[in-house]
C-alpha cells in the first residue's frame, strides 16, 4: 500500500468516534503527568511549536507545506518542530523539552498510532530552524546538541521529558528558535498539536532552577 494512502486511513481513523470501556468517560480520565506536569496539563506560560514542517527521506529534495498534523512513518517522513523562546521569560529557569501522548481516552481524535514506538529525536543549532519553502530532509537546519538520554520508545497514555538543562539564554537574545526532528525506524505516527485540555505534542514548559 503506497505511504501516501496509508496516511490517509490512519488520518481519517482519528475522527472516529473512539471507543470507551463501561462506565468510562473522557472527563474522568486524567492526564499523563511528568516531573514538569505533575497534573498532566501545562502550566502558565509554557511554550508550543510554531511550525511543524514534515521532510521525507525518499524524497530528499521535497520542501513540504507546514501544517498542524505531525507526520512519522517508518525509515521516511520525519517531522521538524521550531518552538520560538522569549529571552526574558527564561531568566533562571529551566526549559524543559515535554512530549505530551495523551491516550485516545485522554484526547480522543488527536492521533493514530501503529508500531513498536521506537523514536529518534534530532537535536538542530540553537537560533535556527524549519525555514517552509526551504528546508527538505537534504537540506535540513544546521546540527546542534541532541538531547543526551531522551526516551527510546513513545506509547499512548504518557508524558515524557525528552530533555531539561538551564534555559541560558541571554535576556537582550529576544527571541530564540529551538528546533528538532522526530523520526522513527518501525512505527507510523501522525498527530495533532495541541495544548488544550489533555495536551498533545511538543512543548517546552519553564520550570524554577
Amino acid at each position: 500500500m503506497k505511504t501516501t494512502t496509508f496516511l490517509a486511513t490512519m488520518a481519517a481513523s482519528v475522527y472516529a468516534t473512539p471507543t470507551l470501556f463501561p462506565g468510562a468517560s473522557t472527563s474522568q480520565s486524567q492526564c499523563p503527568a511528568n516531573a514538569a506536569q505533575p497534573d498532566g496539563l501545562l502550566p502558565k506560560g509554557s511554550i508550543s511549536t510554531s511550525v511543524l514542517l514534515p521532510i521525507s527521506a525518499k524524497k530528499p529534495n521535497k520542501a513540504f507545506a507546514a501544517t498542524q498534523w505531525a507526520q512519522v512513518t517508518p525509515n521516511d517522513m520525519c517531522t521538524i518542530f521550531n518552538l520560538e523562546l522569549p529571552a526574558a521569560a527564561t531568566q533562571g529557569k529551566i526549559c524543559n523539552l515535554v512530549f505530551d501522548f495523551p491516550s485516545q481516552l485522554q484526547a480522543p481524535g488527536s492521533f493514530a498510532f501503529q508500531g513498536p514506538g521506537t523514536v529518534k529525536f534530532t537535536g538542530y543549532a540553537i537560533g535556527v530552524g524549519a525555514v517552509v519553502g526551504q528546508t527538505t530532509y537534504q537540506n535540513q537546519p544546521a546540527p546542534g546538541p541532541s538531547p543526551p538520554n531522551p526516551p527510546p520508545v513513545l506509547k499512548p497514555g504518557h508524558s515524557y521529558v525528552v530533555n531539561s538543562a538551564p534555559c541560558g539564554i541571554p535576556a537582550e537574545a529576544g527571541t530564540v528558535t529551538v528546533s528538532g526532528s522526530l523520526c522513527s525506524p518501525d512505527t507510523t505516527f501522525i498527530f495533532k498539536q495541541c495544548g488544550e485540555q489533555c495536551p498533545m505534542g511538543f512543548f517546552v514548559v519553564l520550570t524554577d532552577a
